[in-house]
């Protein structure tokens, strides 16, 4: 009887325990990195035109909702702190043989601008400053670098 009470209670415990826990895992990255280290599939987002300001580095990963990430905190460049979504002006694709596209949307929606491996975007074009997601892949609907 003893028994049977105490596996009831842990039945009835563990979902609350496991529930609290996975509500307070803080988010995977709020904070885009401050340098690519595998730059096979890298960009860099900058908060200026001519890639400059604060910059925001994402590796590997598409993202499709930019919202939560900001812009290299501990530059004290203009931008730093500031959300990335909806805010970079430059881009710089460091991926040696991957395109990027950014999109006006998030969920890869909207107006979107696509970037050729290892070029510079001194200025976005159907994205400046209005760009919510992006992934590495080259959408041929996109403005082309």
């Amino acid at each position: 009887m003893n028994l049977r009470r105490n596996i009831v209670a842990a039945a009835v415990t563990l979902p609350v325990v496991l529930g609290s826990l996975i509500a307070t895992t803080a988010p995977a990255s709020a904070y885009a990195s401050d340098n690519c280290l595998d730059s096979s599939l890298c960009v860099v987002f900058d908060f200026n035109s001519d890639l400059e300001g604060a910059s925001a580095h994402f590796e590997r990963d598409n993202v499709s909702n930019l919202a939560g990430y900001t812009f290299d905190e501990y530059s004290g460049d203009a931008g730093y702190g500031q959300p990335v979504k909806n805010n970079a002006a430059s881009l710089d694709n460091v991926s040696p043989n991957s395109y990027v596209s950014i999109y006006f949307n998030s969920g890869y929606g909207g107006s979107c601008d696509s970037v050729p491996p290892s070029k510079l975007v001194f200025r976005l074009h159907n994205t400046y400053n209005n760009d919510a997601s992006f992934k590495f892949t080259h959408d041929t609907r996109c403005y082309q670098f």
